[in-house]
């Protein structure tokens, strides 16, 4: 089986590629893998013992050989890499004071030092080689490089001070040298052994750059622990020369850099201090030790604060760039033109779509510059409108000529929402705009069309219309002629003349309100919804229709509810759909034998609305003609040109209502329609204009 391939986390497939070439091969590459831990612990520990045996070892390397590999394992095959360093631990470099019991505790505190540390990286790091973000290098800190070493510290300086060393200080050499590893070399196995990097993906420059840097970091190392040199100590400037190339490395190259360059700096700074030349001549073992934690800290650890730092603004840009360059993607193939205003009110981005319908260029629309193909007529409007909801941060809608790359001006919907950034600053405005020229025809046709059938109906109720009118007129010049006689009597009678003036008054109001409802009828104007009494809409079409349905001997009869809430309704739109549906209604009973009749009926629904039904019993609706009854040009009438239907249809919906038709049982059909009831007064505006669809 192999020992490095069944990993079932999905870190694996990041986690092992340097043994990738092997997959072939398993036994093969298990071996392999295992001969290479075993030779890598092999010289890191002898590197690590290879200072004084009266302190503790101030750089530790055996911690990060042992660490990077149980990241690369299955943790079920962790035991045994843990168990073959026990050997090393027991045979090689061993202080020939050191009883059985030193040793075994080391081991076994370095073992949980690793198993904890590599639980967490790949419980909690979303890739344990890399640091994604400073969060993940913040908990790497926190944990492998703190925590870890320091509560082992405690352990450790326990079992020295049990041979005799004094425990705070073995506390703090043991945490020392247990933490600065995992600082500096830990993540230069992570960036150049486990996942190197791709040199050849460099650019020319970089590539350039970074062979310049290479040299002179290596130079600079080479000067400040140059054997033989005066010893003078760290208070040498050439000590001070590598910083310049170490800040280099992590500005320009990141993580990789900084962690290349601390681990060059570290193993020269551990040779020089090994070989007794530079800023470590001449001291003792301890000094030495102290000398080296304090050198690499102070370097080390600026350093990767400035390449996570780098890095991380970096990714910010990268991240930045390709989100705007997603945006610009979208918004040049989406089917709509798209701008983008900057808190200066000035506009800032032109999608594709917009420059083409243009055809201006994206430098000649910034800024104001998109008003200039904006109708003249319309500016004024358009700026005012934009200024005005742009101050008080709210989204806007407006209409407005926009001339086009061939000079014709079409009509577009504009939009805009305002937008901010996740702090809440406010950032512009982003809108869209639509070419709306067509709707807004086809409205306008739709419109004419409505008027037509008005005028339609009202042709067809010619008869009743002179009943209405004519009758109140014929009573009010018999009551003047009655008047005139009595006013050529002697006696002149006061009371009769003063009730013939309150006939004739009465009558001439008749007359007025009914014109009045003829003009209503026939006005052209857009949708006004306001509070309505449909009961009294009701009485007041059957008051039109009446002559014409006593001439057709047709009897109309009203239901109407008590308890009827007010509509929000357009009564003069109303007042045309019923008008339809009751002459619809007795044309339909025109061959219908015996009596014929219409109810009107109203009542309340639970769901907030108020219904009409005009029933009758003429014969009824064809299962065929059902579907297509209110579609537009569609008519059962010989004469008829299919629109009153499909016009109701359309105002119903302008109503937010809806119409459907439904044959009887016993014979004849009922056509209904809904309207909402008035809401709250925080949900409606009285005299609200709403176009008909």
């Amino acid at each position: 089986m192999s020992l490095v391939s069944q990993n079932r986390s999905p870190r694996w497939c990041e986690l092992a590629p340097i043994f990738s070439a092997l997959d072939r091969a398993p036994p093969l590459r298990n071996a392999i893998a295992f001969c290479l831990f075993e030779c890598a612990f092999y010289f890191a520990y002898r590197y690590g013992m290879s200072f004084s045996h009266a302190t503790a070892a101030p750089f530790w390397f055996p911690d990060p050989v042992l660490l990077c590999t149980l990241l690369l394992v299955p943790p079920r095959w962790w035991w045994l890499f843990l168990l073959a360093t026990l050997p090393i631990r027991l045979f090689v470099a061993v202080p020939p004071d050191a009883p059985l019991w030193l040793l075994v505790s080391a081991f076994s505190i370095d073992c949980a030092k690793a198993v904890v540390g590599a639980y967490l990286l790949l419980r909690f790091m979303r890739d344990p080689l890399r640091f994604g973000t400073i969060r993940e290098f913040a908990l790497y800190c926190l944990t492998v490089v703190l925590l870890i070493p320091a509560t082992s510290a405690f352990a450790g300086a326990a079992i020295r001070s049990a041979v005799g060393h004094r425990y705070w200080a073995s506390w703090e050499s043991w945490f020392l040298g247990a933490a600065l590893p995992s600082l500096i070399i830990t993540p230069a196995l992570f960036y150049w052994v486990l996942r190197p990097p791709k040199l050849r993906q460099l650019s020319g420059r970089r590539s350039v750059e970074a062979i310049l840097l290479t040299c002179g970091l290596l130079l600079s190392i080479s000067l400040a622990f140059k054997a033989g040199a005066p010893a003078s100590g760290f208070a040498d400037s050439r000590t001070y020369v590598p910083v310049l190339f170490l800040f280099w490395a992590a500005i320009r190259f990141g993580m990789l850099g900084a962690s290349g360059a601390g681990a060059v700096l570290t193993i020269v700074a551990v040779s020089a201090a090994l070989s007794d030349r530079g800023p470590f001549a001449g001291r003792s073992p301890t000094d030495t030790a102290v000398e080296l934690q304090g050198f690499l800290l102070l370097r080390v650890v600026p350093l990767y604060l400035i390449a996570v730092l780098t890095e991380h603004a970096s990714r910010v840009e990268r991240s930045l760039r390709e989100s705007e360059q997603r945006f610009r993607n979208i918004a040049d193939t989406a089917p709509v033109l798209i701008w983008m205003s900057g808190a200066d009110r000035l506009h800032q981005f032109f999608n594709k779509s917009w420059l083409e319908f243009t055809g201006r260029t994206l430098d000649e629309e910034r800024g104001n510059g998109w008003l200039a193909g904006v109708h003249e007529a319309d500016v004024q409007r358009c700026v005012a409108v934009y200024h005005s909801d742009f101050d008080a941060r709210r989204p806007f809608e407006m209409d407005y000529r926009l001339r086009r790359r061939d000079g014709e001006y079409r009509w577009v919907l504009d939009r805009g929402l305002p937008r901010y950034d996740e702090g809440g600053v406010f950032l512009g405005f982003i809108g869209s705009a639509i070419d709306i020229t067509d709707r807004r025809e086809v409205e306008e046709s739709t419109r004419r069309l409505t008027h037509r059938a008005r005028l339609a109906a009202l042709g067809e109720l010619t008869s009743m219309v002179a009943h209405e009118v004519s009758q109140p007129l014929g009573a009010m010049l018999l009551n003047a002629e009655a008047a005139e006689r009595l006013l050529q009597t002697a006696g002149q009678p006061s009371a009769e003349i003063q009730t013939i003036l309150a006939a004739i008054y009465k009558d001439g109001l008749r007359a007025d309100q009914t014109i009045r409802r003829i003009r209503a009828l026939t006005r052209r104007s857009a949708m006004q919804l306001r509070p309505t009494d449909l009961n009294e809409l009701v009485e007041d079409v059957l008051h039109l229709v009446v002559g014409d349905a006593r001439r057709r001997g047709v009897v109309i009869r009203q239901e109407l509810a008590t308890d009827l809430p007010q509509a929000l309704a357009d009564p003069a739109y109303l007042e045309q759909v019923l008008l339809n549906l009751i002459v619809n209604g007795m044309d339909a009973m025109s061959d219908t034998p015996g009596e014929r009749e219409i109810i009107v009926q109203t009542r309340r629904n639970e769901d907030d609305t108020v219904e009409i039904a005009v029933i009758d019993n003429g014969r009824g609706i064809a299962d065929d003609e059902m579907p297509k009854l209110f579609d537009s040009f569609f008519t059962t009438k010989p004469d008829g040109v299919g629109l009153g239907l499909s016009i109701a249809r359309s105002i119903i919906r302008g109503h937010e209502g809806r119409i459907w038709a439904e044959n009887r049982p016993s014979g004849g059909a009922v056509v209904r329609f809904t309207v909402r009831t008035v809401p709250s007064s925080s949900h409606w505006v009285q005299g609200a204009v709403t176009e008909v669809p």
